[in-house]
């Protein structure tokens, strides 16, 4: 998949540098659905070089998934991984003429001699309302905070230098829907990028769009440590269903039993209001009291993680979402997407 279809007038070309997932796939058919081409997609490489089976089946998995959001469009992959040679990726880009670089998940800093590649620099996804919860588990912490419908969305700025702080350009907001479910969370900020990618991301590149400072201020840095994926007592029933859905699958979510942290999976049921007792771990499951109830959980094995496998390949999210709401930043006449004027991004 290397040839390139040949460029129309107007047409933007952009060079992306993510893994392809079912977050992303929405993305990059977003921005080939809005009339504009694809240079390349940078992916990680992998660990193991050379042919493995592994190997040879996270290719195929990629593959099915650029069938699946780009159908025929030919599109070139470059492999990158640790240790990473920017050098020598930085030889290969200019014969691509792209005119920016989209960014999403990708581990550690993009050199700035790579970024003056591109006449538009680099754009980056975060998923939450920057300033708020920049970092590496951005997801993992709104959750773990309780604040993923204050600070939860997904936010597209420009990259500089430093980690998440660049200028912003577009943000959607989440609600509570938005976090239903894992699929439901997934199809949310896949939505939300595919709708910047199409709208605001075009306008910046054309000039249409400007974008504004993030303010100045000490925000939360969104880094996951061991205890936020412990379960406490005081907890809500809902709120350990949220952790489940977000980190249920990675790292999982964990309860102290007499000194012994038990890995939890599958809510089984609720059974009644909080009894005062401690845990109670038999065949394969655990009773356990929360704050407004004690609850039943399996707790997780070999055959939990298949079935948690099955589970997230079967679920659906839920239907009848309305259209994101594209918050714009930094609109420069009226061609541009609609621009809002928040109190602060």
């Amino acid at each position: 998949m290397s040839s390139q279809p040949e460029a129309r007038v107007g047409q933007l070309n952009a060079v992306f540098i993510m893994d392809v997932t079912a977050y992303t796939g929405p993305l990059l058919s977003g921005w080939i659905e809005a009339g504009n081409r694809i240079g390349a997609i940078i992916v990680p490489g992998f660990q193991r070089r050379g042919f493995s089976i592994g190997n040879f089946r996270r290719r195929l998995k990629r593959w099915s998934l650029l069938r699946r959001y780009l159908g025929n469009t030919p599109v070139k992959v470059i492999e990158f991984g640790r240790p990473y040679e920017w050098n020598e990726l930085a030889r290969q880009l200019p014969g691509i003429a792209a005119d920016v670089l989209i960014c999403y998940a990708f581990p550690t800093l993009i050199p700035q001699q790579v970024l003056d590649l591109f006449p538009k620099g680099g754009l980056n996804f975060h998923p939450a309302l920057l300033p708020n919860y920049r970092g590496p588990h951005p997801l993992h912490r709104l959750v773990a905070d309780g604040q993923h419908a204050v600070h939860g969305g997904v936010t597209l700025h420009k990259m500089t230098a430093n980690f998440d702080d660049g200028d912003i350009l577009g943000q959607v907001p989440f609600s509570e829907v938005d976090w239903a479910s894992r699929r439901d969370m997934v199809d949310s900020v896949a939505t939300a990028m595919r709708g910047l990618v199409r709208e605001v991301a075009p306008a910046y590149c054309r000039g249409l769009v400007s974008g504004l400072p993030q303010p100045a201020g000490d925000f939360v840095w969104a880094r996951l440590e061991r205890h936020h994926t412990m379960i406490s007592s005081d907890m809500s029933i809902e709120h350990v269903a949220r952790l489940w859905h977000v980190l249920g699958a990675n790292p999982g979510i964990y309860l102290d039993v007499a000194g012994r942290s038990v890995r939890l999976a599958f809510e089984v049921n609720r059974l009644g209001p909080p009894t005062g007792k401690g845990p109670v771990r038999r065949w394969g499951r655990i009773e356990f009291d929360l704050a407004d109830g004690r609850v039943r959980y399996l707790i997780h094995g070999r055959l939990l993680k298949r079935l948690m496998k099955m589970h997230a390949v079967f679920a659906r999210s839920q239907a009848g979402k309305p259209r994101p709401d594209i918050r714009v930043f930094g609109a420069v006449d009226s061609q541009s997407p609609r621009e809002v004027s928040p109190d602060g991004p």
